[in-house]
């Protein structure tokens, strides 16, 4: 509702005006002594001078006459505005449509005002006189949605509601009328302290506002949401529809030490267990699914350190570390887990291949295949890649286990589906984009720029990079903020494969702290980059107006990945809690709670 509303609410806000409520009636009582005075009731006058009136009653008669008596002076007791607040709204037909969402937005506002001031909101509807509601919640905003008349409003309805607002214990300190009528109005017949009329504007999308109140009559245009938007508005449709099995449980103990794994299609997810040597495979809910599969425990040797992990659809696969086991030239081994064609070989030497088991990162890999081929490939801890290739159906040879080095200077790598990969690289001094399938080698695609120190590379998208280009950020600068260079794609350059793959970017550049993802944010069709927020409970967007924070979780989020793919988002929280968010929909997919993890409900 804040992103839809957002524009009308922030531009109608400055029409309300200062809060101006009407002082209470009545004699003001004494708060006590304020000072001495020359004037004043002889009630009140000072001990002294009666004391003056006895030795002296020349004197006391000379000051009286000159006004030099001293009196006491009563301090009154501040007159506070009365704080609250009543709105009338009109329910009639001519309200209908777009000038509801303005009765929507002015809810709003006026709630806010009187939560500001310490005072009570109170509204009504100017159809059915004599009843008056709150607003502590949303449920009330949509009994305002649901009363719907058609009788115009009359005579009869405003003399009704002049009766009701007299009989109150307090007089309101603002009565308003919101509605279709006419904002000019003779002093007499004013019996709200302000008047506002909402009508659509003939042209465009845009909502007529006049407001009139003691300071006089403001006027302005103001954009509606769209359509699309509107429509579930008005319907008190305020959030996404949470799926009917949000919550689901498992019976498994998953660890926070390592981030989730996700598919390059992002719909599945895995996760690592904490007492057993395994992970746990989960399947994304879509909209519409009634009943959620059931998720897959899959496990690996009990002396085995997973180093990478990779899901193929549902398949997963993993490099495991055997510190126990001793091969015969180095020492310690590697082990491919589920990957056919890959078996346990040599570890390498560091300089080829360094990946020291316990770290709390997952190695960045991809797992390829085509008819013929399978190929793993991953990036090392000194930024190398290499690759695996594999014949599906022939047994692994252990002696041709050592992996092939393609790039030696990788900065990031995006799999955009099963037939290949595309990657990021340093090169002469220059910052390249490169392809890799599941067969051959590296082609290179474009030349991006010279070469920035202490540089990252997030991609977006998966089908515009099949012979295209699809969306990058690449970070140019970090002191004294994190700068960041948004590479879009131009939809006017189309080429490849029908024409329907852009070969050209368009850049702008934004700031954003602690930028986890770049994501393609389909539904307002724009780029942004996802971080967690400061405070390490929620999902923060940047984008060029800002910085808008899309996701409140329920406590402090330990773990986190995005796929680039889709925008899937799925978060360990510190009580174990697995959470599932969809960035584009800004939708929840699901909450898993395992073994160890709080029972909050997680909304």
């Amino acid at each position: 509702m804040a992103t839809e509303l957002g524009a009308l609410v922030q531009r109608m806000q400055p029409l309300l005006g200062r809060f101006r409520g009407q002082t209470r009636g009545g004699v003001p009582e004494p708060d006590g002594l304020d000072d001495l005075r020359r004037r004043g009731p002889y009630e009140r006058l000072l001990a002294t001078e009666w004391l003056l009136a006895d030795e002296l009653p020349d004197e006391f008669l000379r000051r009286a006459a000159a006004s030099e008596h001293l009196f006491l002076a009563p301090r009154p007791r501040a007159r506070e505005a009365e704080k609250s607040i009543v709105a009338i709204f009109d329910a009639g037909p001519r309200q209908f449509g777009a000038p509801r969402l303005g009765q929507l937005a002015l809810w709003i506002l006026l709630a806010r005002r009187a939560a500001q001031i310490g005072g009570a909101f109170q509204w009504g509807v100017l159809q059915l006189p004599g009843g008056l509601e709150g607003a502590d919640d949303a449920r009330q905003l949509r009994s305002l949605l649901k009363a719907r008349d058609f009788d115009v409003g009359s005579p009869t309805h405003v003399s009704a509601w002049r009766e009701v607002l007299a009989g109150m214990a307090h007089a309101p300190g603002e009565s308003w009328l919101v509605g279709s009528a006419p904002t000019e109005q003779a002093a007499p017949e004013r019996w709200t302290s302000h008047r506002v009329c909402l009508q659509r504007a003939v042209l465009g999308d845009v909502l007529d506002v006049s407001l009139s109140d003691r300071s006089g009559l403001r006027r302005a245009q103001l954009p509606l949401p769209s359509v699309k938007a509107g429509v579930p508005l008005l319907r008190g449709e305020f959030t996404q529809r949470a799926p009917a099995n949000l919550h689901r449980r498992h019976g498994g103990r998953i660890s926070l030490q390592r981030p989730p794994v996700i598919s390059p299609t992002g719909k599945h997810v895995a996760v690592q267990l904490l007492d057993e040597p395994g992970m746990l495979v989960f399947a994304v809910p879509v909209d519409g699914q009634r009943k959620a599969a059931k998720p897959k425990y899959q496990y690996w040797g009990q002396s085995l350190v997973p180093l990478a992990a990779v899901l193929l659809g549902k398949r997963m696969g993993a490099l495991l570390s055997d510190t126990h086991s001793r091969h015969e030239s180095h020492g310690q081994s590697l082990h491919f887990w589920q990957v056919p064609g890959l078996g346990s070989f040599a570890a390498p030497q560091p300089e080829a291949f360094r990946a020291p088991p316990g770290l709390a990162v997952w190695l960045s890999a991809a797992w390829l295949h085509d008819q013929m081929q399978q190929r793993v490939c991953m990036i090392d801890r000194d930024g190398r890649l290499v690759i695996w290739n594999a014949t599906p159906g022939v047994m692994p040879n252990p002696a041709a286990g050592a992996p092939k080095l393609v790039d030696g200077k990788v900065l990031g790598m995006l799999q955009w589906s099963e037939l290949g990969v595309v990657y990021v690289a340093v090169h002469d001094n220059q910052i390249v984009l490169r392809r890799l399938g599941a067969t051959g080698g590296p082609v290179s695609a474009q030349v991006i720029c010279t070469r920035i120190d202490e540089t990252r590379v997030l991609f977006a998208d998966s089908w515009q990079w099949r012979s295209g280009l699809g969306g990058m950020a690449l970070r140019i600068a970090t002191e004294p903020h994190d700068v960041w260079r948004i590479h879009q794609p131009d939809p006017t350059s189309g080429g490849g494969r029908y024409g329907l793959f852009p070969q050209k970017w368009t850049t702008f550049e934004m700031r954003a702290p602690r930028a986890l993802a770049l994501i393609h944010d389909s539904t307002h069709g724009r780029y942004a980059l996802l971080s967690l927020s400061p405070s390490l409970d929620g999902l923060d967007l940047h984008t060029q107006g800002g910085t808008e924070n899309i996701y409140k979780a329920p406590e402090r989020i330990e773990k986190i990945s995005v796929c680039p793919c889709t925008g899937l988002a799925v978060m360990l929280t510190v009580h174990k809690k697995i959470i599932m968010y969809a960035v584009p929909q800004r939708a929840l997919r699901a909450v898993l709670h395992g073994k160890g993890a709080s029972d909050d409900a997680a909304a």
